[in-house]
This record gives structure tokens, C-alpha cells and sequence, in this order.
């Protein structure tokens, strides 16, 4: 699950938890938790949020 892992690798890297993740993006907490666990497919507002709170593309967060 390569969102999964690289949204898991971009927080861990950052030294961030998901709550801080969640705020700085924008997005539920619970929502991060999921994605991390492969267990939801993420909305396009969401995923766009994410990638830039994380300074990276979309494509980049994807695969």
C-alpha cells in the first residue's frame, strides 16, 4: 500500500503523530489513522491537503 507507507514514513520522518498531522492538514485525525492502516480510500480534497502540508505532490504521495 504505497500511500499507506509513504504517508506513515513522511509523519514518522517529520518526527510528527497523527494528531499533528491531522491539524496541520486539515483532516481528522481518525483519517490519518486509517490511511496509515490501508483501511479507507482517501478523498481527493483530503489527499491534497495532506501532500501539502507535506511540501510534496500528489503523485509523490501516491506511490
Amino acid at each position: 500500500m504505497p500511500l499507506a507507507d509513504n504517508l506513515a514514513r513522511l509523519r514518522i520522518t517529520d518526527g510528527k503523530t497523527i494528531q499533528e498531522v491531522a491539524d496541520g492538514a486539515k483532516v481528522p485525525p481518525a483519517l490519518v489513522a486509517a490511511i496509515e492502516a490501508g483501511r479507507v480510500s482517501v478523498p481527493p480534497k483530503s489527499l491534497r491537503s495532506l501532500a501539502a502540508y507535506f511540501g510534496v505532490g500528489v503523485d509523490t504521495l501516491m506511490r
